[in-house]
C-alpha cells in the first residue's frame, strides 16, 4: 500500500509505504521520523474528487505476522484484515483488497469532507482464530492380511474414517500494526454510493447525515533523524525502531518524545569487516518460564530433547532465546530464531560496525511475545508441552540487542561462525509487513 504525503519542509510530494515511519524528501533531502501518537489515519481517494459532500467511513486495519500453536504443531502466516469501525447496516464490513491496491493519503480536513467518528473500538479478538477446537473426519488407510486359501495369504488395503481433534493452545501476533482507513462514500438522490466504484449500497442517507463526525485534523509529529549526542546523520531504515550513529558509535531508540539512548553489542567473529559484510540485528533474551528451568544451555537441551551431547560446560553456559529484530516472512522468522537459539553464539563487544546494518524494525516487546511459540517449536516433546501452553507464563530476565556479522553474495547472507545462511529476499519481503 502506497501513501502520498507532502514534505513538511518544502511541500514536495513524497510517496511512502504503510509501514514507513521515516519521511525522506528527494527534493530538499529532509529526513524526519513521523510519530502519530496513537496510530496513523489514511484516506482512500474517491474516483471523482468533485463529488457531492464526501463522507469518510472508518475501518480498522490490522496486519502482522501470525503464529498458532496447535495439536499438529506450530502454524504461521500473515494476517491483514479491515474491520468496519461504525455500526451502520448496509455498509461493507471489510475493504477487501482496496488497501493493498489503491493509493492512500494521510487523513486531513478539506472542503465538503466529513469524517465519521469511530463508534466501535478495535477488538483484538476479531483477528483471532474463530474456533479453538475443530473436529474433522480423516480417512486412514491400513494394510490388512487375509487368508485366501489354506496355503495362501493376501494383503488388502483397509480404509476407515477417524475423528481428528485440532486444538489451539496458543496464538500470537508479532510486528503487528494498527491503523485507521477512511473509505469515501457520498449521497446522491437520497441513495448511498461507494466513492470508489459508484455502486449503490443498501445503507440509508441518514447513516451519514445524522452521524457524529470529527474534524479530521490529526497531528503527526516530525522528529529529526540527527544524533542527539553529536548532530550527525543516523543510519536508519524507513521503519527503524533503533537507529545508529557512526560518528560517535551510539544507538538510539526512536520514540514519540525523541531519540533515547539505547545499548547494543556486536557479536565477536573471526571474520573481518569488509564491503561484503552486513550486520543483522537479533534480540538476545534470557527468560524465566513457569514449569521449566531455562537458566543454562544444559537446561535447554533437557527441555527440548534436541540431539545434542550434554557436555559438562553447558551447565555453566547461560541460555538465551535469539529472536530476529528485523521483519521477515513468518516461516523464515521462526526458522531463523530456532537455528540461532540452538547455535547459541558467544562473545561480544560494543564497537559499532561501519558497514551495512539491517534496520531494527521489530521492537523488543514484539519479539519477546514470540518466545513461547519458539519454545513450542523447539521442543521435540510437543505432545507433552503444547497442552500446557495456556498455563505457561514467560518473563524477561535480561535482554540485549546484538548485531551479528554476515557475509553477503548476490543471493544470500552467510554467518560463517554458526554455519547459518538466509536469503536476502527474506529481509526484502519483510519490508512489506
Amino acid at each position: 500500500m502506497q501513501i502520498e504525503h507532502e514534505c513538511p519542509q518544502c511541500g514536495a510530494p513524497v510517496v511512502l509505504d504503510e509501514a514507513d515511519t521515516l519521511l525522506s524528501c528527494t527534493f530538499c533531502k529532509t529526513r524526519l521520523f513521523m510519530q502519530p501518537g496513537d496510530y496513523f489515519r489514511y484516506t482512500i481517494l474517491p474516483r471523482d474528487p468533485f463529488l457531492e459532500d464526501v463522507y469518510y467511513v472508518p475501518y480498522w486495519r490490522f496486519k502482522g505476522m501470525h503464529f498458532l500453536c496447535k495439536t499438529s504443531g506450530v502454524e504461521s502466516g500473515l494476517v491483514d484484515r479491515t474491520i468496519l469501525a461504525v455500526d451502520s447496516p448496509g455498509l461493507p464490513q471489510s475493504l477487501g483488497l482496496r488497501v493493498q491496491s489503491l493509493k492512500l493519503k494521510f487523513a486531513k480536513p478539506g472542503e465538503s469532507t466529513h469524517f465519521l467518528k469511530p463508534t466501535a473500538a478495535f477488538d483484538p479478538s476479531q483477528t483471532l482464530a474463530k474456533n479453538t477446537v475443530e473436529y474433522s473426519l480423516v480417512k486412514t488407510t491400513e494394510a490388512r492380511i487375509i487368508r485366501t486359501s489354506e496355503e495362501d495369504w493376501d494383503i488388502v488395503p483397509d480404509e476407515r474414517l477417524e475423528m481428528h481433534e485440532e486444538r489451539i493452545y496458543h496464538e500470537v501476533f508479532i510486528a503487528d500494526t494498527l491503523s485507521l482507513i477512511y473509505a469515501p462514500f457520498y449521497v446522491r438522490d437520497n441513495k448511498v454510493h461507494d466513492g470508489v466504484t459508484d455502486d449503490v449500497l443498501g445503507a440509508t442517507a441518514a447513516t451519514f447525515t445524522g452521524a457524529d463526525t470529527v474534524d479530521g485534523d490529526w497531528p503527526v509529529n516530525f522528529l529529526p533523524t540527527l544524533c542527539p549526542n553529536c548532530g550527525w546523520d543516523t543510519i536508519s531504515g524507513r521503519d527503524s525502531r533503533i537507529v545508529f550513529c557512526t560518528k560517535c558509535d551510539r544507538s538510539w531508540h526512536v520514540t514519540e518524545n525523541g531519540l533515547i539512548s539505547f545499548g547494543f553489542s556486536r557479536m565477536a567473529s573471526g571474520t573481518k569487516d569488509s564491503t561484503s559484510t552486513t550486520y543483522v540485528p537479533f534480540w538476545k533474551i534470557s527468560v524465566t518460564m513457569t514449569g521449566t528451568r531455562l537458566d543454562s544451555y544444559a537446561d535447554f537441551i533437557r527441555f527440548t530433547n534436541i540431539p545434542r551431547a550434554l557436555l559438562p560446560a553447558f551447565e555453566d553456559k547461560p541460555f538465551f532465546f535469539w529472536l530476529p529484530a528485523f521483519k521477515t516472512n513468518p516461516p523464515a522468522f521462526l526458522r531463523i530464531a530456532r537455528q540461532f537459539t540452538i547455535a547459541s553464539p558467544e562473545g561480544a563487544d560494543t564497537v559499532l560496525p561501519h558497514t551495512d546494518i539491517v534496520p531494527v524494525n521489530v521492537p523488543l516487546d514484539d519479539a519477546f511475545s514470540g518466545s513461547k511459540t519458539l519454545a513450542a517449536d523447539l521442543t521435540l516433546r510437543k505432545k507433552l508441552f503444547l497442552p500446557t501452553l495456556p498455563d505457561v507464563s514467560i518473563r524477561i530476565k535480561e535482554a540485549s540487542l546484538v548485531l551479528v556479522p554476515f557475509i553477503g553474495n548476490n543471493q544470500e547472507l552467510t554467518q560463517p561462525d554458526t554455519n547459518f545462511s538466509l536469503f536476502k529476499n527474506a529481509i526484502r519481503l519483510g519490508q512489506n509487513i
